[in-house]
């Protein structure tokens, strides 16, 4: 049977902030790709392409434009919350949604199919970092990852106590499901500031949202998302008026700064991290409510 011929359902979907809501029809969703191409294995995963045109339901104007290359492919996501939503292709009829922007999907729970698309050329040139490697003391005998965004303007170094790849790192690496983390795919590690260096502050946009303890850093040209950091613009108002629990997670994490490990490069594969942990934050306080 064709995928035309299939029956299909109503899916909704949206950016994390709500700017941008949608429905899309489709057959039902069983399967996420794994696209590893160099801008979907930053963002967020492989696009599902569709037959029929979105239904948008809401549209603040917040979607940003990024394309590279041959400019072919036109990725759009929130310029609030920097959740990726759809893609375009110039005289192609189908859409591409990101699945992980879709509500009310178990995506643990579905195939994941790995689509190879990084030996397509032109090949992925990952920029360098310019900024001031981080030496943290204690780290002599660890090893530095170096990242970026996609378009280059946010780059980082991170040094770390062990490999990544081969079960030494100590430290948690984390996958979480949160309705964040879930529609960026972001997989986890846990550095001091000490440990991470981020050059090219000056492009970024931050995005806090629940008590706003957190905020999220993600490239405004590009939309992927590099780590996270204590929000520095609460009030010591806001701060007295956060939870006991709350202030005291606040106080006792300042100097952390999680480092997406998606934004990697040098041949990295973030898939290949021991060992991984799965944490359910979709039922944590306080709850998600899908727009």
């Amino acid at each position: 049977m064709s995928e035309a011929e299939q029956p299909t359902k109503t899916y909704r979907g949206n950016c994390h902030c709500g700017a941008y809501v949608f429905e899309v029809e489709a057959p039902e969703i069983t399967s996420l790709s794994d696209c590893k191409c160099s801008i979907c294995s930053k963002r967020q995963g492989g696009y599902l392409w569709v037959e029929k045109p979105l239904t948008v339901i809401k549209d603040e104007g917040k979607l940003v434009h990024y394309s590279f290359g041959p400019k072919k492919v036109d990725h759009q996501f929130c310029g609030s919350c920097g959740t990726t939503v759809i893609a375009t292709i110039d005289q192609f009829p189908k859409v591409g949604v990101n699945v992980r922007a879709l509500q009310n999907l178990d995506l643990w729970g579905l195939e994941v199919k790995p689509f190879n698309a990084d030996t397509f050329d032109p090949q992925y040139v990952a920029p360098a970092f310019l900024g001031v490697e981080p030496t943290p003391a204690g780290f002599e005998d660890g090893k530095t990852y170096y990242g970026s965004c996609h378009c280059g303007a946010v780059t980082t170094a991170v040094r770390v106590n062990g490999s990544l790849e081969n079960g030494t790192y100590k430290g948690p690496i984390i996958e979480c499901n949160c309705s964040f983390c879930a529609r960026g795919g972001q997989v986890w590690i846990y550095p001091t500031s000490a440990q991470l260096a981020i050059h090219g502050r000056e492009n970024v946009t931050y995005y806090a949202f629940g008590h706003r303890v957190w905020r999220k850093i993600f490239c405004r040209t590009c939309g992927v998302y590099i780590a996270t950091e204590v929000n520095s613009d609460q009030t010591d108002d806001e701060i007295a008026a956060l939870p006991e629990f709350v202030r005291n997670f606040r106080a006792t994490h300042v100097d952390n700064k999680p480092l997406n490990l998606r934004v990697l490069n040098g041949g990295f594969d973030f898939r290949a991290v021991k060992p991984l942990i799965r944490s359910d934050g979709w039922n944590r306080e306080p709850l998600y409510v899908n727009p």
